[in-house]
């Protein structure tokens, strides 16, 4: 697409020029109103023009409101909030685009349902009673050969699917010299099947933001700031990004301060503060600010760009209720087949024929399914959560057993202090002994220093003055403060190499242990003088999500970690965890998930860690948590982009709600479509009702698929 240029910073409204258009690229302005446009622009006559992205591109602008466009007419309206610079910014946006700046279909998608075969009908059958007989009967099996023609291709070809049903309803009809009623129902059918398709891509469309990551030309520097094809953006290079501009590739700021709005990405509506050292994500856009970023990952590499491999690598698979559903419907053609020459045989009245012929299960078994998983797949990624296609929907329906990996899972995966006891408060006091160690651990980059620096920058406690520091590696830290040795470090440490003696503590030591916590050990002149416990810090949605999960259905909870057995099962109790393994290796995780399968159970593992990608392979289904190494996250079924466990029980409570419809829909398709078959046969349905009618019921279950596989509210 093209870039988008910053809105002109123009006080006053320039005059309004309007031209015939078609002469150059630029915009025309056909008519204006103070709070909207309608211009003509060649370019939108582009036989492959993508509307819906064209469309959205231009809703992002600043102060737009909606637009549409009219590909014949090669018209675009546009609906602003009347302000100068929004106008400006739709003619700036539409000025600069050229022919291989416009976003366009896949070759498969180029056929998209027009309305100029249904008004070519309609004016047939308008005209048909004024006809002579020969014309009107020439120019109605005219109108009707493609229809004709699909139906015996499906004889030939397909062993006999729904077209062989209509060919057969409409050539009785026009061979028994009804020809107005063959047209009408002909007609009928086009505007079914014209409704069903627009529905069904509409529900493509749904996903089609994330199949398009490739921008327009960036701007980068090398020696001067120019501007580069997004092709030819290399790692290494400073990309500049200014207000209103899309990221272009996964980076680092490294000049400069904006404000990233990443929704299209992660979901998170509110736009983050990138400042230099923060990472950047591909595909979001800068709100305000401007920035410059060393390029890490572009082209292919970029999250975008993975993003949109994993939809279209999600959108090729079927799950098993849907090709079930396929198979059962095309297997319906053959009973409708049936059931019409039993009707015949009974009645020989082709009339009823044509009605039951006219009446089948195929459409909206076989459309609903996938409308349902497209539209929830939309959804999830709207809100940072990527989900493989139909079978990861129905595989995440039916889990039984959710199995977390701890660390960056279930916990944040950093530590934070718990507790500070001093054991010689006269001397060391608790506020005096965090300080000392802060000022000590700050000098040192390892978990548990950084956690006890953070706790003391968050008391805002001042620093200790302290000689220099002596670093024994796995062990602790030693330096002398106002004339006293002292010691940081495990309690091996002090009482093994230094022969200091905890032992007065050992109740208070197990008692801390039992909790879960690591314990950093302190000595001042070769003795005690205090513990400061620490424990990864539990995910605030933690205990919620698992609650959710088990109200959803799920019959057992299970952690997996390499923590010692004590921490691992004190975290368990505070969770309401089931069952829980601990002192792990990386390769006992995929064993476990393994015994779980095989005992009957349906196994959904989440993890983070390159070590996690067998166990996602394993389970039933692999879920990625945000963080996660990229090896997890391209084993997963479904990845979170949003560092929230809370969108797990969305995701479970979505795919419950999809496959229940898609199943609803099935009973739904049978119920209805068995009623109209059986009155039909009774002769109480003639032609022209019974298309109304089937075709009713196909389009209300389509739109029930839209509208009503939908996630949980976002949290405010």
């Amino acid at each position: 697409m093209a870039r988008l240029a910053p809105p002109s910073s123009a006080g006053r409204r320039p005059p309004v020029r309007r031209s015939s258009a078609g002469r150059s690229g630029r915009p025309a302005i056909v008519h204006e109103l103070p709070q909207r446009l309608r211009l003509r622009l060649p370019l939108l006559r582009h036989p492959a023009l993508n509307t819906a992205r064209l469309c959205r591109v231009i809703d992002g602008l600043p102060g737009v409101r909606a637009s549409r466009i009219n590909v014949g007419a090669a018209s675009l309206i546009v609906e602003h909030d009347g302000a100068a610079t929004s106008r400006q910014a739709v003619l700036d946006l539409l000025g600069g685009l050229t022919a291989s700046d416009l976003p366009v279909r896949a070759t498969a998608e180029d056929g998209r349902p027009g309305v100029a075969p249904l008004v070519l009908r309609l004016a047939l059958l308008v005209a048909l009673p004024g006809l002579p007989p020969a014309v009107a009967s020439l120019v109605t099996w005219a109108t009707l050969a493609p229809r004709l023609l699909r139906g015996v291709r499906s004889l030939v070809t397909g062993g006999g699917e729904v077209e062989l049903l209509d060919t057969a309803a409409i050539a009785l009809g026009a061979a028994r010299g009804n020809l107005a009623t063959a047209l009408t129902t002909d007609l009928l059918l086009a505007g079914g099947d014209y409704l069903e398709e627009t529905t069904e891509r509409r529900s493509g469309e749904l996903l089609e933001h994330l199949l398009n990551p490739n921008p327009g030309p960036v701007w980068v520097e090398r020696d001067t700031l120019r501007q580069v094809p997004f092709a030819d953006v290399a790692p290494g290079d400073i990309v500049v990004i200014n207000t209103g501009e899309a990221i272009p590739i996964d980076g680092v700021v490294v000049d400069g301060t904006a404000q990233a709005n990443q929704s299209s990405i992660t979901g998170e509506s509110l736009p983050d503060r990138k400042e230099v050292g923060d990472t950047v994500i591909a595909g979001s856009t800068v709100e305000s600010g401007r920035i410059k970023v060393r390029a890490l990952r572009v082209g292919d590499e970029t999250t975008t760009a993975r993003v949109s491999a994993f939809i279209r690598e999600s959108l090729a698979t079927q799950s098993d209720t849907e090709r079930l559903a396929e198979a059962y419907a095309n297997r319906r053609v053959l009973v409708t087949v049936g059931l019409a020459a039993a009707t015949y045989l009974f009645t020989r009245d082709l009339n009823r024929v044509i009605s039951v012929f006219l009446i089948d299960y195929s459409c909206a078994v076989k459309l609903s399914a996938p409308v349902a998983v497209k539209s929830t797949m939309s959804q999830g990624a709207r809100r940072g959560i990527l989900i493989k296609g139909g079978p990861s929907i129905e595989r995440m329906s039916q889990v039984d057993t959710f199995v977390f990996d701890k660390t960056g899972t279930l916990t944040e995966g950093t530590l934070v202090v718990t507790d500070v006891i001093p054991l010689a408060p006269e001397t060391w006091p608790g506020e005096r002994l965090l300080a000392m160690a802060a000022s000590i651990e700050e000098h040192t980059r390892h978990p548990i220093a950084d956690a006890v620096v953070r706790a003391a920058r968050r008391k805002a406690m001042g620093h200790i003055a302290h000689a220099d520091i002596d670093v024994v590696v796995a062990h602790g830290l030693t330096t002398t403060v106002g004339g006293e040795e002292v010691v940081v470090g495990s309690r091996h440490f002090l009482e093994d190499h230094l022969g200091l003696d905890f032992g007065p503590h050992e109740a208070l030591a197990a008692t801390l242990d039992l909790e879960g916590k690591l314990l950093l050990y302190l000595a001042a002149d070769r003795r005690p003088i205090g513990i400061i416990a620490l424990r990864d810090a539990l995910r605030p949605d933690s205990r919620a999500t698992l609650a959710r999960l088990r109200a959803l259905g799920v019959e057992r909870l299970v952690m997996l970690t390499g923590d010692r057995a004590a921490r691992a099962h004190a975290l368990a109790d505070e969770l309401g965890i089931d069952e829980t393994f601990a002192e792990l290796e990386p390769e006992d995780k995929a064993e476990i998930i393994q015994r779980l399968r095989d005992e009957g159970r349906r196994v959904a593992f989440i993890g983070d860690g390159m070590n996690d990608a067998p166990a996602l392979v394993t389970a039933d289904v692999g879920i990625a948590m945000p963080l996660g190494a990229d090896l997890a996250r391209a084993s997963a079924d479904i990845v979170l982009l949003e560092d929230s466990l809370t969108a797990l029980a969305d995701t479970r409570e979505a795919a419950q709600k999809a496959i229940g419809l898609i199943r609803s829909n099935f009973h739904a398709a049978l119920g209805v479509n068995s009623a109209l078959f059986v009155a039909a046969s009774a002769g109480l349905l003639p032609p022209l009702a019974a298309a109304v009618l089937h075709n009713g019921t196909t389009l209300a279950l389509l739109g029930r698929a839209l509208s009503y596989t939908r996630f949980p509210d976002a949290p405010a």
